[in-house]
């Protein structure tokens, strides 16, 4: 917990523990959003899923983000959504390079694209602890889920275990230096997909 907000982050992960290929493409990670035919959408995404309908009621289920914090490749690599974070969630990008040069962009509804940079992991914790007002921070990025689990402020990880061996990649918990103890998960089967959630112990 943080200033009243849980933290958490979700992301799709291959078996033998990848988020992304080398060149960050996701490759079969993400194909179980389109492994069945409930319509499925997303605030701010400009097409809908079509979920499996268990993988459609374990969505529905999952809490909505009061505020986001995203790093700096993950930001990069989306080309920050379009202006568009996922759920349309305010969104703390932890960075310490100056935003791209044509940023912000023009989004789809003509609002203003709802981020903001900071320095350090604590300001943007902050930042989106003010912004989700007691709702669920999301946290997007390995290197930023690795630095919350050290820091201690990572309430829980949800598993989208996706049936690939990648081999190669980026690694979701690649760099931490010490034993991270977990609860038992609950554990939901989905389609190309298990869903896997657990608390963090503290």
């Amino acid at each position: 917990m943080y200033k009243n907000s849980r933290v958490s982050a979700q992301f799709s992960v291959s078996l033998d523990g990848f988020i992304a290929r080398e060149d960050d493409s996701v490759g079969p990670l993400f194909d179980w959003y389109e492994a069945g035919e409930r319509e499925t959408w997303m605030p701010g995404h400009p097409r809908p899923f079509h979920l499996s309908e268990a993988d459609a009621v374990y969505w529905s289920s999952l809490p909505r983000e009061g505020a986001f914090i995203a790093g700096r490749r993950i930001f990069d690599m989306t080309k920050g959504w379009g202006g568009h974070p996922p759920n349309e969630s305010p969104t703390v990008v932890l960075t310490h390079r100056e935003p791209p040069a044509d940023w912000p962009p023009s989004r789809r509804d003509g609002m203003p694209a709802p981020f903001e940079f900071a320095g350090d992991l604590t300001t943007a914790l902050d930042r989106a602890a003010e912004r989700a007002a007691g709702a669920e921070i999301g946290i997007a990025g390995a290197d930023v889920v690795q630095q919350c689990l050290r820091l201690g402020v990572m309430d829980e990880l949800r598993v989208d275990l996706v049936p690939v061996l990648l081999g190669r990649g980026v690694r979701w918990f690649g760099q931490l230096d010490t034993d991270i103890m977990l609860d038992e998960p609950v554990v939901i089967p989905g389609t190309r997909v298990t869903h896997l959630s657990y608390r963090v112990r503290t």
